[in-house]
C-alpha cells in the first residue's frame, strides 16, 4: 500500500463510526421496545452472540490494571464512548451551536487477553537489550 491509497486516521475514524451507527440502528429500535436498556448493552450483546467465548469488554487500560496483556494483532470492538458537549459555529453563522457527540470507545474482550507471567529476574535476551542501551548512553556522553 503506498501513500497515495493509505487513509488517514481521520478517514479511518470516520468508517469506523459509519460502521457503528449502521450497527447500532437496528439496536436502536430494540432499545425503544425495551429489549436493552442502552445500546451498548445490545452491542455487547451482538458481539458475545458472534463469539459464545466472550464474557466481558475492558478498555486497554482496564485490561492492564488487572494484569493482563492484549494479545498482539488484536482488533478492538466498538463501542460508544460517554457522550461530550461540543460547540460549533455553523457556516453562515456566527452564533455557537452546542451539541452532544458520542465518540468511539475501544474495548478489548477477554478472548483477546493473556495474564501477565511476573518474573522477578530479567530474562537473558533482557539482561543483554539492558546492557546494549548502556552502552550506548555510556557512548553519548
Amino acid at each position: 500500500m503506498n501513500k497515495d491509497t493509505k487513509r488517514t486516521r481521520k478517514e479511518q475514524y470516520k468508517m469506523k463510526r459509519l460502521a457503528l451507527i449502521q450497527l447500532s440502528q437496528g439496536i436502536r429500535i430494540m432499545v425503544k421496545e425495551g429489549m436493552y436498556n442502552t445500546v451498548n448493552e445490545g452491542l455487547a450483546e451482538t458481539y458475545m452472540e458472534a463469539n459464545p467465548e466472550i464474557e466481558e469488554f475492558n478498555t486497554f487500560n482496564q485490561w492492564k490494571e488487572l494484569g493482563y496483556t492484549i494479545k498482539k494483532g488484536s482488533k478492538a470492538f466498538l463501542f460508544w464512548g460517554q457522550p461530550r458537549k461540543i460547540s460549533q459555529i455553523p457556516e453562515g453563522s456566527n452564533e455557537p451551536e452546542e451539541y452532544k457527540y458520542w465518540p468511539l470507545c475501544y474495548l478489548f474482550a477477554n478472548t483477546q487477553v493473556y495474564k501477565h507471567e511476573e518474573t522477578t529476574e530479567p530474562q537473558p535476551e533482557t539482561k543483554k537489550h539492558l546492557q546494549e542501551v548502556a552502552g550506548l548512553e555510556e557512548a553519548l556522553v
